[in-house]
């Protein structure tokens, strides 16, 4: 019989047992057969027949069966007769029968054993007991019927066929059987007139909120049903302890949902639990057959273990009703069984022909395999792991492809994947490998390309020695193959090729250590690129960029680098993509093209999915800061800067730390942040820093950072090796940084005119169209030399430049300089305008040493000449001009203006063009400031 819920049987049932005891002299006994699933109440139910047994002061005789004691013959009869309620004489009388009883299945089967002492069963065991049930309520109850031994079960036969005589009531509870079959003790007990069987069901919904509002009021019914009945699947058991975690803090806890849910499985049937543990390995995916192969049991045995978890509210359409559940039977999985399934489970992907990174997550979980595809299997999941930039899986995957491997030139390459995974966390981790993998390419056992990118890595961690021994081994194999007649291997790479490639690539970064660059021009464009973006691309890339450079072609170098910027995707990463990320962005800045550049960075932030590596992002923020120091937004330099050095520590930068550090010195020190920019300089860096173009950024920044000192001798020097190395190396590009303006700036403190003069003139007789914003810094320079009436002319062509280029605060000295030298021609007023213009500008850029030059008593808010000239500008335009006005002046492009207020992009150009007159500016680069507070 079956009702709606399980409180209503159990009440029903229990009023039966008190009706039943509370009977004068019952003249018949009662059997009542509880049948529930795991977790449904039977054991609480016979808690409460206990508490009503005592109650009514009957004797209650209890055991609890398992399936540890199952093969101990009589030991149910033995927890039964061993209850100290029994009186004590009628004990005595017994335990020597029961003892006998069960020294005598020793030698003989259980059921021969039942058979031939059934007088003693029936006389000396159940007699004494019947006689006293004639006088006293007895009370049997027994737990878990189906772990109970033969001999037992047998026993009690005798005593239920006897209940027309004997009033017993017997409690007993058995776990249901999905499969609707039962055991022949089982059919035995049906057939009695005097057993009543009950089947327990889960929890009605209305049941489940009727409990929480008992339990925990009727505001937390209200706010916890649904769920609650989602994730108990109206199982007692669950239910209560969903409810006592919602007691302890509000969230379901391991310790108690995850317990209850292990305790329902652990009292089920073994196959059972095996069915469950290998969902909780192979996923919620698993069909019947895949489950079946994971534990070795036909499709109908698994297919049982599913009715029996669903019918129990374990699991609802095949899936565990919540995410704690599969991690709590994972937890409780022995070792050996889980690497034991996860072995299992990666050998039915792999035959399945399943995704790589399915069979490897289980690779990785199940430890040492010792067969070859799943070596295969791991490296290739690893491969494209990193290919995504999930660096945390790819690192499992090959430490565990480590313990797979038996090939040592398969070892040496796995060792070089995990130094490439390693780097994109942090590169100064990756040394332990890469030193390691020095001594593969000494023993020939490393890939050329894999040895290429080693001498990257050691270079950039400052490993110089090392990176120039393999460089060495790289060369000499090169020439030595096609000399003796050997047909070298696919991925060896030529002198014309990969290995060219990177010479240039040397040539442009770490020039001391370059070998012979070929001349003349670079082989193909950019349309005669790989398609894939593999080595090849991303090589090719390399030493077209860093051609660009060493070979002063701009227009090449700057069409490669849109290229690698267009093509790049971050959510895929590879070897050498960051290196050509990093000198493409450089080439666009040291060409000058800023806007260019900057709209880049935007368009990879906003391309890309998800959170990029630590190195990734370091890289782009450390470009980033750049650009954004040479345009002049000083505090946005700062922040991203800073960003960079906290995605990849200093010591993680190597010999590229020059490139961050440099930006953070310079703008602290154009803003006046003196104590920030002097914590900078005064920390170590590695002297290999000075041997690579990074190092260049840092002593130009440095420079700048003494003459704030009033160290010009110091500065001086900084500005001069820059020269010498750049001289040295070929590299003497004003756009990388401009150190003959910078050294002539500190000349003519130190009162030399005659040396900085010649050095302005150097400057401006270097050729090359590109060269716009160092030919601006020397004009402003040459003014200094020339007669007071022909400094504004040289200032106001510098200053066109400065504005054209988008240089803020190149530009506000420049103005500075201009409005000087027009208040030394008398023109007074036109010099007091110029002059409050370059503070303005100044202080956008946040150059605070440079605002209280220009106007020592501002202390950053407009004077009353300066709000007479806003009030005065501000009404003269209508109100879609200060709307526009002040995009512009926010930094949106003209596109970015029309799509925000539904306009065209030529509508927009009249407005700005019309502001531009009425304001007496030339473009959006000389908009006032204080248009970014007339948006409205």
């Amino acid at each position: 019989m079956a009702s709606e819920t399980v409180l209503m049987e159990r009440e029903e049932q229990l009023a039966r047992v008190r009706a039943w005891l509370a009977s004068p002299q019952p003249a018949v006994g009662q059997v009542i057969l509880l049948e529930g699933t795991v977790g449904a109440g039977k054991t609480e139910f016979l808690r409460e027949v206990a508490q009503c047994a005592h109650a009514a002061e009957a004797i209650l005789l209890n055991a609890v069966c398992s399936s540890e004691e199952r093969d101990l013959p009589f030991g149910a009869l033995s927890q039964l007769f061993d209850s100290p309620a029994l009186p004590v004489e009628l004990r005595r009388r017994i335990s020597p029968v029961l003892r006998g009883l069960m020294l005598s299945t020793r030698a003989e089967s259980m059921h021969e054993a039942v058979e031939r002492n059934r007088a003693e069963i029936l006389y000396d065991l159940f007699l004494p007991v019947t006689e006293l049930a004639a006088t006293t309520p007895v009370v049997v109850c027994v737990d878990d019927i189906d772990h109970m031994d033969v001999p037992s079960q047998q026993s009690l036969l005798y005593l239920v066929r006897r209940l027309s005589s004997a009033p017993l009531l017997m409690v007993l509870t058995e776990l249901a059987e999905s499969s609707g079959t039962h055991s022949p003790f089982h059919a035995e007990l049906l057939r009695h007139a005097s057993v009543v069987s009950v089947r327990l069901a889960p929890l009605s919904p209305q049941a489940v909120r009727t409990l929480i509002d008992r339990r925990l009021g009727a505001g937390a019914a209200r706010e916890l049903s649904d769920a609650f009945i989602a994730y108990s699947g109206g199982n007692p058991r669950l239910l209560g302890a969903l409810i006592h975690d919602e007691r302890l803090g509000g969230e379901v806890r391991q310790q108690g949902y995850g317990r209850a849910l292990l305790n329902c499985l652990h009292r089920s049937q073994p196959d059972t639990l095996r069915v469950a543990r290998a969902m909780a390995v192979y996923g919620d995916e698993a069909s019947s057959e895949e489950l079946g192969a994971l534990v070795d049991a036909d499709t109908g045995t698994v297919e049982r273990a599913l009715r029996t978890m669903t019918e129990a509210g374990l699991l609802r359409d095949g899936r565990f009703r919540h995410g704690l559940a599969a991690r709590t039977v994972l937890d409780d999985l022995p070792a050996a069984d889980r690497v034991q399934l996860h072995h299992r489970a990666a050998r039915l992907l792999y035959n399945q022909g399943a995704a790589v990174a399915d069979a490897a997550h289980h690779l990785a979980e199940a430890g040492q395999v010792p067969e070859p595809w799943a070596l295969r299997v791991l490296l290739e999941a690893s491969s494209e792991a990193l290919l995504h930039g999930a660096v945390q899986r790819a690192l499992r995957y090959l430490n565990s492809a480590q313990g797979a491997c038996t090939n040592e030139r398969d070892r040496w390459a796995i060792r070089a994947r995990l130094a490439q995974a390693e780097w994109q966390l942090n590169p100064s981790a990756s040394l332990r490998h890469l030193l390691a993998l020095t001594e593969a390419v000494r023993s020939d056992q490393l890939d050329p390309h894999e040895t290429m990118l080693l001498v990257r890595q050691l270079l950039w961690l400052h490993r110089t020695q090392e990176a120039a021994d393999i460089l060495s081994l790289l060369r000499k194999r090169a020439a030595r193959l096609p000399s003796a007649g050997i047909v070298p291997p696919p991925d060896t790479p030529k002198q014309s090729a990969d290995l060219q490639d990177m010479e240039v690539w040397l040539a442009c970064t770490y020039p001391p250590l370059a070998g012979r660059v070929q001349s003349g021009p670079v082989t193909t464009g950019p349309e005669g690129a790989p398609a894939t973006r593999g080595r090849a691309f991303w090589l090719q890339s390399i030493g077209a960029l860093s051609g660009g450079l060493v070979r002063r072609r701009s227009g090449e170098m700057q069409e490669w680098a849109s290229h690698v910027l267009g093509q790049l995707d971050l959510n895929h990463n590879a070897p050498w993509a960051e290196e050509a990320t990093l000198l493409a962005l450089m080439s666009l800045v040291y060409s000058g093209r800023l806007s260019d550049a900057a709209n880049r960075c935007r368009s990879l932030d906003e391309r890309r999915n998800g959170r990029p590596s630590p190195m990734w992002q370091g890289i782009l923020d450390a470009a980033d800061a750049e650009i954004r120091l040479r345009r002049g937004d000083l505090r946005e330099a700062v922040k991203r800067g800073v960003s960079a050095l906290e995605h990849v520590s200093v010591q993680g930068w190597g010999t590229a730390a020059g490139l961050p550090l440099g930006t953070l010195i310079l703008a602290h020190t154009r803003m006046g942040e003196f104590d920030e920019a002097t914590a900078l300089v005064t920390r170590g860096i590695p002297d290999e820093m000075f041997q690579s173009r990074y190092g260049l950024h840092y002593l130009y920044a440095r420079g700048h950072y003494y003459l704030a000192m009033n160290r010009t001798r110091a500065a001086l020097g900084d500005f001069l090796s820059c020269g010498e190395l750049m001289g040295k190396w070929g590299m003497d590009l004003p756009g990388i940084v401009p150190w003959r303006t910078s050294a002539a700036e500190a000349w003519l403190l130190q009162g030399n005119r005659d040396q900085a003069k010649r050095l302005v003139k150097d400057q401006l007789a270097l050729p090359g169209p590109e060269d716009t914003v160092s030919r601006a810094l020397a004009l402003r320079l040459m003014a200094v030399f020339s007669s007071p009436g022909q400094r504004p002319r040289l200032l106001s062509e510098a200053a066109d430049i400065l504005e054209a280029d988008g240089r803020a605060y190149e530009l506000a000295r420049t103005l500075s300089d201009l409005g000087r030298a027009h208040h030394a021609l008398g023109k007074h007023r036109r010099a007091r305008v110029i002059i409050r213009r370059a503070w303005r500008v100044a202080h956008l850029c946040h150059a605070e040493p440079l605002c209280k030059e220009l106007l020592p008593d501002t202390s950053g808010e407009a004077g009353p000449a300066e709000d007479e000239e806003r009030t005065t500008a501000v009404a003269s335009l209508t109100n879609s001009e200060r709307r526009i006005a002040s995009m512009a002046v926010m930094g949106y492009t003209n596109r970015e203006i029309a799509e925000k207020l539904f306009i065209t992009p030529s509508t927009v150009e009249q407005h700005l063009t019309r502001v531009y007159r009425k304001l007496a500016v030339k473009n959006r680069q000389s908009l006032p400031g204080y248009l970014r507070s007339e948006s409205g």
